[in-house]
């Protein structure tokens, strides 16, 4: 059976998100098997997903996917690079993944994106320094890099892909790719993406949430409704409706803030992401009073970010940075920042997923997990590490979610007919 992977987060799933699935159904054909690697409870840029992964896992299934996989939280809440190789070494080790599927701002770039990754990929020395010398110039990691990509190898196009957050993603897929193993690899457009922006979308509920207007929610649904495919409005006004399903930001702030981590400076600086001075900034900034630290604004836990962001450290960096403190996170902690993944979580299959599963789990060369209980059984310590991460950052969405009965021991991966 042919076979194509994507990874995503789907926080929320929009049309945007269809219309990539369309496209693959459409290049591969119907009898391909669609296999998708996606984030839990906590996405790339250290937000939460504003809905359970398994309500995600069952738009994508409905939605045209047949395999959803768990991409682990020490990868997703990880940055570009890392996420990047958590995804592709998971799909990698599925052992029945023939292409992978990315979207960027630059679709018909693909031959460039492919040799500008095997050119990062292999560090020349000489990037490396003209990096360390942009940083010493005060232009931060990502402008240092891209002036230095564009002066090494003398072509203005190869500095302006790593100027596109989309494509920045894409070239960290084919890095992995260089590194872990090579698959035929497919760029694909993004659909009207400012308009169909998945923060922009969040921030519309955060608003709604926040309205005393009676009619709130029903205006809501009518701007979400060119958006969104039906069942995705349906699933977001569902969980408003009944107070609990749903996560946002600003509601989960209060409690990352209020970590003991923070009352510390030298424990703080050994959480992942909180180096290079990160840790000082962040300390002193909530060394008085965190509740303090948030402003009476509509959107209080953004303003704290971009307070503290500069060019060295930028806002999704710190958002990142604060969720490790919360999650208990430290840099020395390898299983965590720098192993590859333990296992194969399956989220949900279709009836064509259902082969699909049934040919991984011979050919997979890491543990397919099933079911939370499943992790009893793993060995390695890595991987013990990994999975007991994802049970807590799981523990800790649901109980923002008003679902802390709801035992993840239960849950079993959903079926689509």
């Amino acid at each position: 059976m042919d076979t194509c992977a994507l990874t995503a987060e789907y926080n929320p799933f929009h049309r945007g998100h269809q219309e990539q699935l369309r496209l693959l159904g459409q290049h591969f054909g119907k009898k391909a098997g669609l296999i998708l690697c996606l984030s839990g409870p906590f996405c790339q840029r250290g937000v939460p997903a504003l809905l359970d992964k398994r309500v995600r896992a069952g738009l994508a299934l409905a939605m045209g996917a047949d395999l959803v996989l768990e991409l682990p939280v020490a990868f997703a809440a990880a940055s570009a690079e890392r996420f990047a190789q958590g995804a592709i070494q998971t799909l990698l080790a599925t052992g029945v993944v023939r292409h992978l599927a990315y979207g960027s701002e630059a679709p018909d770039q693909g031959d460039k994106i492919k040799e500008l990754a095997a050119f990062l990929a292999h560090e020349p020395q000489a990037l490396g320094q003209a990096i360390r010398q942009g940083i010493a110039d005060g232009l931060g990691f990502a402008a240092s890099r891209q002036k230095a990509v564009t002066e090494l190898t003398q072509d203005p196009l190869m500095g302006q892909l790593l100027s596109q957050s989309n494509t920045i993603l894409a070239l960290e897929y084919e890095k992995a790719l260089v590194r872990y193993g090579p698959l035929p690899s497919l760029a694909l457009p993004l659909f009207d993406k400012e308009r169909h922006s998945a923060s922009a979308i969040r921030d519309r509920v955060w608003e709604a949430v926040q309205s005393d207007q009676k009619e709130a929610l029903w205006q809501l649904l009518t701007d979400l409704a060119p958006l969104l495919p039906p069942p995705s409005s349906a699933a977001i006004m569902d969980a408003l409706i009944q107070g609990k399903g749903l996560v946002l930001e600003e509601d989960l702030a209060p409690f990352l803030l209020r970590s003991p981590r923070f009352r510390n400076r030298e424990s703080l600086e050994e959480i992942a992401g909180m180096q290079a001075g990160l840790a000082n900034r962040v300390f002193n900034a909530l060394k008085d009073d965190p509740a303090r630290a948030l402003s009476e604004g509509p959107r209080p836990y953004e303003a704290f970010i971009n307070g503290l962001a500069t060019r060295a450290h930028p806002a999704s960096r710190i958002r990142r940075a604060i969720l490790a403190a919360a999650l208990g996170i430290r840099k020395q902690d390898r299983a965590l920042t720098q192993a590859g993944p333990g296992y194969i979580r399956v989220l949900g299959f279709s009836r064509q997923g259902r082969r699909l599963l049934s040919y991984m789990r011979r050919e997979a060369s890491l543990p397919v997990i099933m079911q939370a209980s499943d992790f009893r059984q793993l060995k390695d310590e890595t991987a013990l590490a990994q999975a007991s991460l994802d049970l807590q950052a799981q523990a800790l969405w649901q109980l923002h979610a008003g679902q802390a009965g709801t035992s993840q021991f239960q849950d079993r991966p959903i079926q689509v007919p």
